[in-house]
C-alpha cells in the first residue's frame, strides 16, 4: 500500500493536532495548590498575629510543626486523588509536576539554610527570607507551568507573586509582613488552585 502526499500530511496534521490537545489539558495539580494555599495563610497569619504579640511566642515551632504534619498528610491524600484525574500523563500536568517538585526542593534548601544560620549564628533575621523568596519561586512555577501548558492567565497570578516577593524583600524583618503573606498566598495559591480544581476533567470518560 503506497501512502501518498496528501494523506501524509493529513497524518501529519493529525498527529500535531493531538499534540497540542495534550499541550492544553486540563491542569489536574489544582488541589495542591489549595492544599498550600490555605495551610500557609493560616500559618502565616497566625505567625504574623505571634510576631504583633497577639500569640505568645512559645507557639512558633507548634504552628510551624502543625504546618508540616497536615502539608504531609495532604500530599499523600491528594496524590491518591490526582492519579486517577484523566489527563495525568499529558505534557502539560507532567511539567506542571516536575516544575513544582523542583520548586519545593529549592524552598526546603532555603529553609535549611536559614534555620542552619539561625542556628550557627544566633541570628534568625534569614528566616524571615523564607517568606520572600518563597513568593519568587511560586511565581516561576506559575509562569513556568503558564507556558508549558498553555494555560496564559496563570502569569497573572507570576506576576503578582513576583511583586509581593520584591515587597517582602523591601520590608524584610517587619511582622506586618506576614500578614501581607497570608494574604499572598490566599491570591496566588489558594485562587488559582480552585480555578484550576473548576475546570478539571471528571473521573468517567
Amino acid at each position: 500500500m503506497t501512502v501518498t502526499r496528501e494523506e501524509l500530511l493529513q497524518d501529519l496534521s493529525y498527529a500535531r493536532t493531538l499534540a497540542e490537545e495534550g499541550r492544553r489539558a486540563p491542569l489536574i495539580g489544582g488541589s495542591y495548590l489549595v492544599l498550600f494555599g490555605v495551610l500557609l495563610t493560616i500559618a502565616y497569619g497566625a505567625h504574623g498575629a505571634m510576631l504583633m504579640g497577639q500569640v505568645e511566642q512559645q507557639w512558633a515551632g507548634a504552628i510551624w510543626m502543625a504546618f508540616g504534619v497536615c502539608a504531609g498528610l495532604g500530599v499523600f491524600i491528594l496524590r491518591g486523588r490526582t492519579k486517577d484525574l484523566p489527563g495525568s500523563s499529558s505534557i502539560s500536568n507532567r511539567a506542571d509536576r516536575t516544575v513544582w517538585q523542583a520548586v519545593s526542593l529549592a524552598i526546603l534548601f532555603v529553609v535549611v539554610g536559614a534555620l542552619a544560620r539561625g542556628i550557627a549564628y544566633d541570628d534568625y533575621i534569614g528566616t524571615y527570607g523564607i517568606m520572600a523568596a518563597g513568593f519568587g519561586l511560586y511565581g516561576v512555577a506559575l509562569y513556568s507551568t503558564a507556558t508549558l501548558s498553555g494555560h496564559m492567565w496563570l502569569r497573572i497570578f507570576a506576576w503578582l507573586s513576583w511583586s509581593l516577593s520584591a515587597t517582602m524583600w523591601l520590608f524584610l524583618g517587619e511582622p506586618w509582613a506576614y500578614v501581607m503573606g497570608a494574604v499572598g498566598a490566599f491570591l496566588v495559591l489558594l485562587v488559582p488552585g480552585v480555578i484550576m480544581m473548576r475546570a478539571e476533567p471528571s473521573k468517567v470518560v
